[in-house]
């Protein structure tokens, strides 16, 4: 690979700034770090990757511990101080009109105030990755401010988080029953993902009766899918166990809907597969035509 065409590409990358703080044998010290993320949630691991060189892993070699800081948008005057210095050339901590401190609760490293996010660790694993220390931590305390927005790095200038991109949903008005229906199945959920059949047959829609908790709803084949189970082979194998001989096309489509009720509304992901009947002789199939929610799921 080309050095040049590296360097260049590198910088276009966009992460957060975090401030590392220890405390040692080499005194209390901060450095920023693009590179700091979150590798576990259970337990709650983030890892940070350091210079060989830099005092903060000196400090965290002997102490096993250090502090995570993930700077807001309105700390680039002090990431610019712990990134812009070693502490082998000053002590960053104590520039005048610059850090200001909360008290940390299980370990001895300085705490950031006005941070996103502040982590206090213990060091769970020290690795060399290519040109860089990766250090893993395990976090054992935890405080984060809401209200706060992180600061962004790219191509060496510092930027805010910008409006939110709503992604694209369809809204569809449904009735109170259907609202219901899918809002139950939610459980809770923020949104109901569900894998389901379109079989046709001309204008009309094969509709199943699905029942739960003693309540019955009439809408086309479908089930709530399991995480890490495939949705083709899972709808598939559904429908071949109720009875149905389907031929189902493999090309999955996927539709994001709001189902909107008054003033409620409920987020649903559908993977659908269209497939075609073989046998539709059978009196008990239940064929309806398209409504808005059918509507909005065919086409």
């Amino acid at each position: 690979m080309e050095r040049k065409v590296a360097n260049k590409a590198q910088r276009h990358f966009v992460t957060g700034v975090s401030m590392i703080t220890s405390n040692g044998r080499h005194g209390k010290n901060v450095m920023a770090a693009e590179w700091t993320m979150q590798i576990s949630y259970d337990p709650l691991l983030i890892a940070i990757f350091l210079h060989q060189s830099s005092v903060t892993l000196k400090n965290i070699h002997e102490t096993k511990e250090f502090g995570i800081n993930v700077a807001s948008e309105k700390q680039s005057t002090i990431v610019n101080i712990a990134g812009g210095y070693s502490g082998s050339e000053i002590d960053k901590l104590k520039v005048k009109n610059s850090f200001t401190f909360l008290k940390s609760k299980l370990i001895k490293s300085p705490i950031i105030a006005n941070c996103v996010i502040n982590a206090e660790c213990k060091v769970f694993l020290i690795k060399k990755i290519g040109d860089h220390v990766m250090v893993v931590g395990k976090v054992v305390a935890m405080r984060y401010d809401k209200t706060k927005k992180p600061l962004l790095y790219h191509t060496g200038r510092y930027y805010q988080i910008g409006a939110l991109i709503e992604p694209f949903r369809q809204k569809v008005k449904v009735n109170k029953s259907t609202f219901e229906w899918f809002s139950k199945e939610a459980e809770g959920k923020f949104i109901l993902k569900c894998d389901g059949a379109i079989i046709k047959s001309g204008e009309k829609v094969l509709f199943l009766k699905h029942t739960k908790n003693k309540l019955i709803y009439e809408t086309i084949p479908y089930l709530k899918p399991k995480r890490g189970i495939n949705y083709f082979h899972l709808i598939q194998k559904y429908l071949k166990n109720i009875g149905l001989n389907v031929r189902l096309k493999p090309k999955p489509i996927i539709k994001r809907l709001v189902l909107e009720n008054k003033s409620k509304n409920q987020r649903i992901n559908f993977v659908l597969f269209k497939g075609v009947l073989h046998d539709i002789s059978s009196k008990n199939l239940l064929w309806k035509k398209e409504g808005k929610f059918l509507k909005a799921l065919c086409n």
